[in-house]
C-alpha cells in the first residue's frame, strides 16, 4: 500500500469518527415539564417510542431538581405552571446554556412572542403531533447539543 492510500484511509477513518459523534446512537435526553397528567404521560410515551431518553416533571420546582440530576439536552416546557413564572423558570433553565428549550402552549401569537423574548429557543402551539414535536426537538438539539456553537 502506498503512503498516499494509507493517508486517505486514515483521513476516511477520522471522517467516519466525526460522523459517528454527530449521529450518536445513544438516545438524546429530553425533560418534559407538563402539569397535566394525561398530556404529560402521552408526551413521555410518544417520545420514548421515538427513541428519546425522557423524564417528566409536573412542577417547576421538581423540574429544576430533575434538571440537575438528569442534565437534559432539550427541555419541552408547557407554559404557565402554577408554582413559578415562565420568566423565572426559563431564566433558571437557560442560565448555563447547556440545553435548548422548546415551549409548548395553546395561547397563540402573544405567548409565542413573549416566551421567545424570555429565552425559549422554539415554540409550538398545542395541539402538536409527535412527529412534528420530534423534528423540532432534533432541530433544537442540533443547536444546543454537544459540540454545537452554543455549547462551546
Amino acid at each position: 500500500m502506498s503512503a498516499c492510500l494509507g493517508a486517505q484511509w486514515c483521513e476516511s477513518v477520522r471522517v467516519v469518527e466525526k460522523v459517528a459523534v454527530l449521529d450518536d446512537v445513544r438516545p438524546s435526553r429530553v425533560m418534559v415539564i407538563e402539569e397535566d397528567e394525561a398530556v404529560g404521560t402521552a408526551l413521555l410515551r410518544g417520545l420514548l417510542r421515538q427513541g428519546w431518553l425522557v423524564v417528566r416533571a409536573s412542577t417547576a420546582h421538581a423540574a429544576l431538581r430533575l434538571h440537575e440530576e438528569f442534565q437534559p439536552q432539550v427541555v419541552l416546557l408547557a407554559l404557565d405552571l402554577p408554582d413559578m413564572t415562565n420568566a423565572a423558570l426559563l431564566a433558571r433553565l437557560t442560565q448555563r446554556n447547556d440545553c435548548g428549550v422548546v415551549a409548548l402552549s395553546g395561547q397563540g401569537d402573544h405567548a409565542r412572542h413573549s416566551i421567545l423574548a424570555l429565552g425559549a429557543h422554539d415554540y409550538m402551539e398545542k395541539p402538536v403531533t409527535l412527529r412534528d414535536l420530534g423534528q423540532r426537538l432534533r432541530a433544537v438539539l442540533l443547536r444546543f447539543g454537544p459540540g454545537s456553537a452554543a455549547s462551546v
